[in-house]
């Protein structure tokens, strides 16, 4: 303190000088929640387009579906009669299951595609996730060694049963693995670590392929994005994903690594045992 009384220049500049502070802190105010309601409105205007996509996939889907089953059926029950008039050779009913297994797992998708149509009813069960990764990965272990891949399972924390629909994160594990494996043409490894927090379940499915362009990470969720050449991906798989992990309240994203590539499920733990519709 210097003793020394303000004059009245000093007041008047102190007063403009509060006053254009106030006018800042105002504008600095009026900025942020402009900002909050444009990033709101681009978040309401992403999913009203997602949302036409998913419509419009709906109907394609229908259309498709129906055309398929029917000669699914016929190839289901010629496939029955040959095991019926097949000797007792062990080799030829192993190779023949394998063909059971996949027309089932074709007619999955079909219904998958008719979810898009048409929500269908879901009841969550107690789940353990490890399990079901774990059996999806004994289905993936021909594919594996044909194209000289390893998979390995990683459980960092004590592994809670969760509340969810089996069937769909079977499908979605199923794809992501896929999709891994398809961008390592020349082998490669994947690793997928489960880590528990207090509320969610964060699986981490990491490839040594080369990754995914910057510019295309925005859009892979999207209906028919693909990223494979010569017409060998439909862009339907992860957006199914998408729309079992979101039902499920959680979420799924992907990233760069420095080894290649990071597809990462958060689920949560607890839902409520009641029986959903879901639109996938």
């Amino acid at each position: 303190m210097s003793g020394h009384r303000y004059q009245a220049d000093d007041i008047e500049f102190l007063s403009i000088l509060a006053s254009q502070t106030a006018v800042s802190i105002e504008n600095t105010r009026l900025y942020e929640s402009e900002k909050e309601a444009l990033e709101k409105l681009q978040s309401i205007q992403k999913l009203l387009v997602q949302s036409e996509r998913l419509a419009a996939l709906g109907e394609l889907s229908a259309k498709i579906a129906h055309e398929v089953n029917n000669p699914l059926g016929i190839i289901k029950n010629y496939l029955h009669l040959t095991a019926r008039t097949t000797d007792s050779d062990n080799k030829v009913k192993e190779y023949l299951d394998i063909i059971k297994q996949e027309i089932d797992r074709i007619a999955g998708i079909v219904h998958q595609l008719l979810d898009f149509h048409k929500p269908r009813a879901v009841q969550l069960t107690r789940v353990d996730l490890a399990k079901i990764i774990n059996e999806v990965l004994s289905l993936m272990v021909r594919q594996f060694e044909k194209a000289g891949v390893t998979a390995t399972l990683h459980i960092k924390d004590k592994m809670p049963k969760i509340m969810a629909w089996a069937d769909g994160l079977k499908q979605v594990f199923l794809n992501l693995l896929i999709n891994a494996k398809d961008v390592m043409s020349k082998g490669g490894e994947i690793e997928i670590t489960i880590t528990t927090g207090d509320h969610l379940v964060t699986i981490c499915i990491d490839d040594t392929g080369p990754g995914i362009d910057p510019r295309h990470i925005p859009h892979i969720f999207e209906p028919f994005f693909t990223t494979k050449e010569g017409g060998s991906g439909t862009g339907l798989g992860l957006s199914v994903c998408y729309g079992i992990i979101t039902n499920h309240g959680g979420s799924i994203s992907f990233r760069n690594t420095e080894r290649g590539g990071c597809f990462e499920v958060e689920l949560p733990i607890e839902q409520k045992d009641i029986e959903y519709d879901w639109g996938i």
